[in-house]
């Protein structure tokens, strides 16, 4: 159907044992879709921010007030379908849970997970047995603080024993880089690990030379295979290549409808058909890469060299020159990053739009909905959400008892009197003039965002001739047969949050609907019009 169906092959997970030093910058932003930290020595007033991701903690308990420790915490992209999971009571390990909630694939649970090295060498296991029993398909990474030569460590501690003990009984198995994660004064191991259960997807793991903590950030790339929508990014419409594709469908004529099932019919070929000339005569737009001041470039080779040297000789020497060069570069890289922002602060004006388009991103609010506390359960995954909301909204949408006989009585019998009287079809409707239909679609907003299918306003203005008087002839069986396609009569709600409520109550939240109306398919259809009323269900 289309040469261009982007696919997302592979997912890259990045975590740390140490939140020290930066961690959390920029340099991994591009890179992985998933982060994980262990050790954040974060109190729950603190937050990790990082563009274009959220953020999930767990903070230890009974914390010293002056030297705070522990803590684990998964930073996962926006554009990443997921849900937060709260993790059963937990003894001797601290734990992050996030499950991806993937199309057509069963969810994967990733936890980040660090167990202090004065945790019981033995019991451990438990909690980790407990985390494994949330779902079928695990991955678990973070600092075990265990030592095993099955692994790359020099030697074997009681943990390390325990744990490969469990990791045999259980079925399961560990990943582990081939270079090691943590570097002491004088020792090197190999500490930070992943436990995957049920998990048969292909990997690569391995340790990265980078920032000064003393344990690497290890990068573990899983590489799926599963479609992804039709359209996504940046992609350029060649509309002439768009009208001969359009040219070369076969769909049926509306002519030949002859009920309202034909009516349904014909509108899914017809949008079915514009899609697929549409995703035909795209192409994406490949993004430019970042630019990397030479400066920096230098200073990250020189960097890279020394770490390489220093794990190699193993001496102090090295490691402090490594240690300061990235010191310089992150001094480098805020200088870099404070004289751009100045430069654009300096160069935006209201003349050209470029102050808008500056201040716009601040103002850009995005709201995630929590745990909804349901009458029943909790949801948490977006279906639960949904299904959760709807039936809150179809709670709020019943109408008033009105409690009057009389009235209700009337109202049943002048509309059983209509239907019993009214023709099924009104014949006496006049033609569509497809001139008519082309001048509306001209005065259409080209910025308008589509509907559930993804038409959008400039897609319609760019239909052929063909289509405008296929649109035309749709439109006048509709007036004929008195009936609405019901793909036309499809509403996407949006929940908003209603101003002072709260977040994990469903009836917090009011519904504001994208209706796909008529007016966007010709002319001479009644419009929906937005009730003024108190009660309209919209805004209750």
């Amino acid at each position: 159907m289309s040469r261009y169906k982007p696919k997302l092959d592979h997912y890259s997970l990045v975590w740390s044992g140490s939140l020290e030093n930066g961690v959390t910058t920029h340099l991994f932003s591009s890179l992985v879709n998933i982060q994980n930290y262990e050790e954040t020595h974060l109190r729950p007033q603190k937050k990790i921010f990082l563009a274009n991701y959220h953020s999930y903690y767990s903070y230890r308990d009974n914390q010293n007030l002056m030297h705070p420790s522990g803590g684990t915490a998964i930073l996962i992209k926006n554009n990443i379908p997921h849900h937060e999971l709260i993790p059963p009571t937990l003894q001797y390990v601290e734990a992050s849970v996030v499950v991806l909630d993937l199309k057509d694939s069963d969810p994967i649970t990733f936890t980040s997970i660090y167990i202090p090295p004065t945790s019981n060498n033995y019991l451990f296991t438990f909690d980790l047995e407990k985390l494994l029993q949330i779902n079928p398909n695990q991955v678990i990474c973070g600092d075990f603080n265990a030592h095993h030569v099955n692994w790359g460590c020099n030697y074997n501690n009681t943990r390390g024993v325990t744990l490969e003990h469990f990791v045999n009984n259980t079925g399961i198995e560990i990943l582990a880089p081939s270079t090691p994660t943590r570097f002491g004064q004088n020792s090197a191991s190999t500490i930070d690990l992943a436990i995957v259960q049920d998990f048969l997807f292909p990997y690569d793991i391995q340790s990265l030379p980078e920032l000064s903590s003393d344990h690497n950030p290890i990068l573990l790339n899983f590489y799926f295979k599963f479609s992804m929508p039709n359209i996504t990014g940046n992609t350029k419409i060649n509309w002439n290549k768009f009208r001969n594709h359009l040219a070369n469908c076969n769909i049926p004529n509306p002519i030949e409808i002859k009920s309202p099932a034909d009516i349904d019919s014909f509108v899914e070929s017809y949008e079915n058909a514009i899609m697929e000339a549409k995703i035909a005569a795209s192409n994406p737009i490949t993004n430019n890469q970042s630019y990397i001041d030479p400066r920096i470039r230098k200073l990250n080779n020189e960097r890279n060299f020394a770490r390489k040297m220093a794990q190699k000789y193993r001496t102090p020497v090295l490691r402090s020159i490594a240690n300061n060069l990235n010191k310089q570069i992150n001094t480098l890289n805020d200088k870099i990053e404070n004289e751009n922002y100045v430069n654009t602060l300096i160069n935006v004006n209201t003349d050209d739009g470029s102050f808008w388009n500056f201040v716009r991103p601040f103002n850009r609010k995005i709201h995630k909905i929590p745990t909804l506390n349901g009458p029943a359960n909790i949801a948490q995954t977006d279906k639960e959400k949904a299904n959760c909301l709807a039936d809150s909204l179809e709670k709020q949408f019943q109408l008033n008892n009105v409690h009057h006989t009389e009235t209700v009585n009337l109202v049943n019998n002048t509309v059983k009197e209509f239907f019993n009287n009214a023709p099924h079809k009104f014949n006496d409707i006049k033609p569509i003039d497809p001139t008519e239909i082309t001048n509306y679609i001209k005065k259409l907003n080209k910025k308008k965002s589509p509907g559930i299918d993804g038409i959008n306003n400039k897609t319609i203005q760019n239909l052929p001739n063909q289509y405008i008087d296929f649109l035309a002839k749709l439109i006048e069986n509709i007036m004929i047969f008195g009936y609405f396609p019901t793909r036309w009569k499809t509403a996407t709600v949006i929940p908003i949050l209603k101003p002072g409520k709260d977040p994990t109550l469903p009836d917090s939240y009011r519904s504001s609907e994208e209706k796909r109306v008529l007016a966007h398919r010709g002319p001479g259809a009644p419009l929906p019009s937005r009730l003024s009323s108190p009660p309209d269900f919209q805004f209750r």
